[in-house]
């Protein structure tokens, strides 16, 4: 009686390997631009809102939430906690911080990545900016 197998040869593995990391290679690298994007539009009155976006594997739970200590006085039109620093230069190291969290994670086992918002104040920016709305609509 003959027999019946199939071999698998480690050239296999290795395509396989190959592919997935191509894969990863572009799922980080779509991730990246994202969220280097999100933190791009954002305002930056107190720096809270910019400082509060996270990364997490999708699913996850937690995320970073800053706030900035203050309530502004909208009656008089004050910001007494306005960042003083170099704004831009704070959204730059912003989305540095995520596009490190964004390489900490794998794509494949999380089955993705979500980006968020955890500043207390985060419905008042996406009611006036659509910071999650404009990164959606370029990124579909």
């Amino acid at each position: 009686m003959g027999k019946t197998q199939i071999t698998i040869n480690p050239s296999f593995y290795k395509k396989m390997d190959e592919i997935e990391n191509r894969v990863k290679h572009e799922l980080y690298s779509k991730g990246e631009e994202i969220v280097s994007y999100a933190a791009t539009i954002s305002p930056v009155y107190s720096g809270a809102y910019v400082k509060s976006f996270s990364v997490v594997a999708r699913g996850g739970g937690g995320g970073r939430s800053r706030t900035s200590g203050y309530q502004p006085d909208v009656e008089a039109g004050t910001r007494d906690n306005e960042y003083k620093g170099d704004k831009n230069a704070l959204k730059q190291n912003e989305a540095e911080r995520l596009r490190a969290d964004i390489r900490s994670i794998d794509p494949l086992e999380s089955e993705g990545f979500t980006l968020r918002n955890r500043s207390p104040h985060n419905k008042t920016v996406e009611d006036k900016h659509n910071v999650f709305l404009r990164t959606k609509d370029r990124f579909r």
